[in-house]
């Protein structure tokens, strides 16, 4: 909970400085009496279909774990999914492995073993926007090289995690590292689990559940452009969205935060036309209803897991299996 309070501090900081940074260069004026004429009334529809993106990624979570063959109470299972959007702020989400700390609690199953469905969870969001960004690259004739460039990067990452010789390249390098070392045995557990659930049927399963589960979200997203009175097309709509969260996924920042607001704003002005006030405006809204609201779910979500399965391990033994 220290971490997180930690992580949530440097979160809400940068925020902070990034929407102070957005409002100055939107012009204040034009960004308020943007956000005055919001259409508030959409609020719950736009939540409700974020809360229903990740509905659908929880079904992808179950799959995950059902492939690693590790079992547990459905709903402690919920709420251990829950806690890790706790770590949406963490850099590339990556700090939700702490689910696999839960699991572990829960199942006994070693970390090293369910790590790679948060891998895979990472992996699959980044393929099914993917897929989304080319969907709106066509259909506006919007030249695709970017959506190559972040497929690329994809392809590389899931070939990695894959390949068994640089498995055993870094079990051989570890051996030979103090502190270090300790790694080492667990490296064959993490290539087998990864090698599974990034092979090719669960590699296609996760990747459809993640490009439906990221059109609720696209969803949710449209009707932020509604609610400020906008009428862009969705499929517009959709590519700045992929394009700036999979920008955020490869900056490796905090949630992504600056660089998804820098790819939101500039292209709903560059593309979309609109102005610096009601992109600034745009943007804002859109990270409350994602990033945030995703963060607030998974604090309640740790609050509830913490109550039924008490506080999650040291960092110290943690470390022994990761």
């Amino acid at each position: 909970m220290e971490r997180l309070r930690h992580n949530l501090a440097i979160a809400l900081a940068l925020g902070i400085a990034v929407y102070v940074i957005l409002a100055v260069l939107s012009d204040f004026g034009k960004l308020r009496d943007a956000l005055a004429s919001f259409n508030y009334a959409l609020i719950p529809a736009i939540l409700g279909l974020v809360l229903l993106s990740y509905v659908g990624r929880f079904f992808r979570w179950l799959y995950y774990l059902k492939v690693l063959k590790v079992s547990i109470p459905l709903g402690t299972n919920a709420a251990i999914f829950a806690s890790g959007l706790s770590m949406a702020i963490s850099p590339g989400k990556l700090g939700e492995v702490l689910k696999c700390v839960f699991v572990r609690q829960s199942s006994g199953a070693p970390i090293a073993r369910t790590a790679p469905a948060v891998v895979a969870e990472r992996a699959t969001d980044g393929t099914g926007m993917v897929a989304w960004g080319f969907l709106g690259a066509f259909a506006l004739n919007i030249p695709p090289w970017t959506m190559f460039g972040f497929l690329a990067v994809a392809v590389f990452g899931i070939a990695v995690l894959r390949s068994e010789r640089l498995s055993l390249l870094a079990e051989r390098v570890l051996l030979k590292l103090p502190i270090l070392d300790r790694f080492a045995p667990h490296l064959k557990d993490f290539h087998g689990a990864s090698n599974r659930l990034l092979g090719t049927g669960p590699l296609v399963v996760g990747t459809i559940i993640s490009f439906f589960s990221w059109g609720l979200e696209c969803l949710g997203v449209y009707l932020c452009i509604v609610g400020l009175g906008l009428d862009q097309p969705f499929l517009l709509v959709v590519f700045v969205f992929a394009v700036s969260s999979l920008l955020g996924v490869v900056s490796m920042l905090p949630g992504g935060i600056g660089a998804v607001e820098a790819g939101l704003a500039v292209q709903f002005v560059t593309l979309a036309g609109l102005s610096r006030g009601t992109a600034g405006a745009l943007t804002f809204v859109i990270r409350l209803a994602t990033l945030w609201f995703a963060t607030l779910i998974g604090v309640v979500g740790l609050l509830v897991v913490r109550a039924v399965l008490g506080d999650a391990e040291p960092p110290e033994a943690v470390s022994q299996e990761i």
